[in-house]
């Protein structure tokens, strides 16, 4: 008996004869081109270069500024800040990420905040959720491409600290003899907290924006808990400040603290985005969209 060979559509979308759908397939196209659109959306040049400008500007900035402060003991600023041996170390070069760290996690939760926001200031959140009715995907696709970004801007922070740590490291005093002992493997290292302390709070920034639609609101809240609240809090706590994602992220970053370890930190630290993303998705999927 003849059979006609399966189209196009039926074959990405299941078989007529068992009349089952392949919805695994389908989904995975459907939030690639999710992924797609987003990333075409948040890659304007004003946006994306200004966002990634500042990651890196500021990371070498304060890489000077690290290389300046550090001294015999703790960095003259505080325990944040690297002594001259721990930039002298193998990887010191890229020690100054622990303090960097703030800086590009504040960016990227900006970032991340507004490009969620903005769908609801324009009214675009409409459109969005008419094309793509499956929210879940829809938000998927926007994590992805805010990752993506993401990635590229701790990369290049991290690139900017190295390249600013050697001529820092001449003027400080600092040897970098030991610099040279598994270079890609420290750099690997540091861009990789980086990276993932960045995600964090980017997922914070989309968590907060989703909930009050306001881009301002979430930068506001997220900039004031970082530069106000845990600050308050370690006047009469110190030791929690610790555990609290500002505290946790930034022993993300720097591979672990005197006071939490290393997979402590990251243990703590994606309990906190998978809360942020939970909450983010649970009201996406269930608030109506009336702008």
């Amino acid at each position: 008996m003849h059979r006609s060979p399966l189209l196009p559509a039926e074959a990405l979308s299941g078989s007529r004869r068992t009349g089952r759908s392949r919805p695994g397939l389908a989904h995975r196209f459907g939030l690639l081109a999710t992924t797609r659109s987003e990333l075409i959306r948040i890659s304007r040049p004003s946006f994306l270069y200004g966002a990634l400008g500042i990651m890196a500007g500021f990371s070498a900035l304060i890489t000077v500024f690290v290389f300046t402060a550090a001294d015999e003991g703790n960095g003259r600023f505080g325990p944040s800040m690297s002594s001259l041996a721990e930039l002298a170390a193998p990887g010191g070069f890229v020690a100054t990420l622990t303090t960097i760290s703030s800086l590009v996690g504040v960016v990227a939760l900006a970032y991340w905040a507004i490009a969620t926001a903005t769908d609801y200031d324009t009214g675009l959140i409409r459109i969005l959720t008419q094309a793509e009715p499956n929210r879940l995907r829809l938000l998927a696709g926007k994590v992805g491409a805010l990752a993506v970004f993401t990635v590229v801007g701790t990369f290049l922070a991290t690139v900017m600290a190295t390249v600013a740590a050697w001529p820092m490291a001449s003027v400080a005093g600092v040897s970098t003899s030991a610099w040279s002992e598994g270079f890609l493997t420290e750099f690997l290292s540091g861009w990789w907290n980086l990276t993932l302390a960045a995600l964090v709070w980017g997922a914070i920034g989309l968590a907060i924006a989703v909930v009050t639609r306001s881009s301002g609101v979430a930068i506001a809240v997220g900039i004031g808990y970082l530069m106000v609240v845990e600050n308050l809090i370690g006047i009469v706590a110190e030791d929690v400040t610790d555990y609290l994602p500002a505290g946790v992220l930034s022993a993300v970053a720097g591979g672990g603290t005197a006071t939490v370890a290393y997979g402590t930190a990251i243990a703590l630290a994606a309990a906190y985005g998978a809360a942020a993303m939970t909450g983010a998705a649970a009201v996406f999927h269930r608030r109506e969209v009336t702008s």
